[in-house]
């Protein structure tokens, strides 16, 4: 487990930074965009597509980088209720069981949907140097980030459960 935390801290540190980094050319790209468009009156014909192409990447990355750092939402009235500690464990460690499951099915489904486009050889049709099948790869890189720190965090889970702690 030591080896998949250690995997888990580093990656993440690669996507925070990743993350901010996307960020950072979004604001600008779409900056650059109201700049054209209402101070040199011209338009920039891949820019809004660019913006949403990095939002899709920004969302899948930021929600792994989310779980790791427990911010990401969550509905946790119900498990807040409950003041026995072993069973409000149990139930979250049930919900991130279920969120691997569904994150599990949804990778899959993803790499096979991005694969197909792949070799579709479909191009953005602003940048043509920008195959479509990229875009799609975010689904399921993102949500294999997600597992491997859900899988940490229902590990601690378990240990914490068995501890008492």
């Amino acid at each position: 487990m030591r080896l998949l935390a250690g995997f888990n801290a580093r990656m993440n540190r690669l996507l925070e930074y990743g993350v901010i980094g996307i960020f950072g050319v979004m604001t600008t790209v779409i900056f650059l965009q109201v700049i054209f468009r209402y101070a040199l009156e011209q338009s920039l014909s891949w820019s809004e597509e660019l913006a949403r192409y990095l939002f899709i990447w920004l969302t899948f990355l930021g929600a792994s980088v989310a779980i790791r750092e427990g911010t990401h939402i969550r509905v946790t009235l119900a498990v807040d209720a409950i003041k026995h500690r072993a069973t409000n464990l149990s139930l979250s460690l049930t919900a991130n069981l279920l969120g691997i499951a569904f994150l599990y099915i949804l990778m899959t489904k993803g790499v096979t949907v991005a694969m197909r486009v792949l070799a579709l050889e479909q191009i953005s049709p602003t940048m043509e140097f920008l195959p479509i099948g990229v875009i799609y790869l975010a689904i399921p890189i993102g949500c294999f980030f997600m597992i491997l720190n859900l899988l940490e965090q229902s590990y601690r889970q378990c240990t914490d459960l068995v501890s008492g702690r």
